[in-house]
């Protein structure tokens, strides 16, 4: 079992980033299966480890696990700003499949993330589902027009949202998760299995249950997982293990 820190210089970001790396290999052995980790809003690269025994659940499963950083991009192009979903989806496999022993086997490419990085885990598998086997939301943002016409958002927020998604704050449908999931289904492509997990007293309970209705009269494979606790570490690290055991449900039966 390694721990792995790295600071690049991204042609993308056009600045020096952070990418974290748990890896359960032996050297010169890849290890089953790679697991991109992304964190939430006000979170870096370090987080999940820092805060959860992930480390414990990588080695259980022979998982890579990438922690990348974002900042508080959402996971997207921003309009005033960097082109953060380029970034993930397209350079970060690059970087790490150049430096690490790691199964690049999509059959065995998985992608979560918590609140902003639900939101993210759930674009990078709608969007590339050839890419990533099966994805999970932990009190994610599943839809974002909701989250931005959120009345009680602050008027920081606002403008940091607005960087993102620019002055009106409108929504395109390459970032809009259920345009997303509907066009698979049109396309009648392959479609993702998706885990999401939301407490009872979360902010973002409301959103989840509408999207775990809307994904239950479609063809996806979809579970929804909702039980006590709010938007904090304690619901997320429970769920961790609900999160290896989705993704991991062969060896677990």
């Amino acid at each position: 079992m390694a721990y792995i820190s790295i600071e690049t210089g991204s042609p993308t970001l056009r600045m020096t980033t952070s990418i974290h790396v748990i890896s359960p290999s032996e050297y010169g052995t890849p290890a089953g299966s790679t697991l991109y980790l992304l964190h939430g809003a006000g979170d870096n690269a370090s987080t999940w480890h820092r805060l959860t025994t992930v480390e414990q659940y990588a080695q259980k499963y022979g998982c890579t696990v990438i922690m990348p950083g974002v900042n508080r991009s959402y996971y997207t192009d921003m309009a005033y700003g960097l082109d953060y979903f380029h970034y993930i989806t397209e350079e970060l496999p690059t970087v790490v499949n150049n430096l690490l022993h790691m199964n690049t086997d999509p059959a065995h490419t998985y992608v979560a993330g918590l609140s902003m990085g639900g939101y993210g885990a759930l674009k990078c598998a709608l969007t590339y589902p050839d890419r990533y086997r099966k994805a999970v939301s932990l009190s994610g943002v599943t839809d974002i027009a909701q989250r931005l016409q959120d009345p009680k958002m602050s008027a920081d927020v606002a403008r940091e949202m607005q960087g993102v998604f620019g002055e009106k704050l409108e929504v395109s449908s390459e970032q809009d998760i259920y345009a997303l999931a509907e066009k698979l289904i049109r396309e009648q492509a392959k479609l993702p299995s998706i885990l999401c997990c939301c407490g009872e007293s979360d902010p973002f309970m409301k959103m989840n249950r509408e999207f775990a209705a809307y994904m239950g009269g479609t063809p996806y494979e979809f579970e929804y997982v909702e039980g006590p606790g709010t938007h904090d570490w304690m619901f997320w690290e429970e769920h961790l293990k609900t999160t290896f055991e989705f993704l991991f449900e062969e060896k677990t039966k």
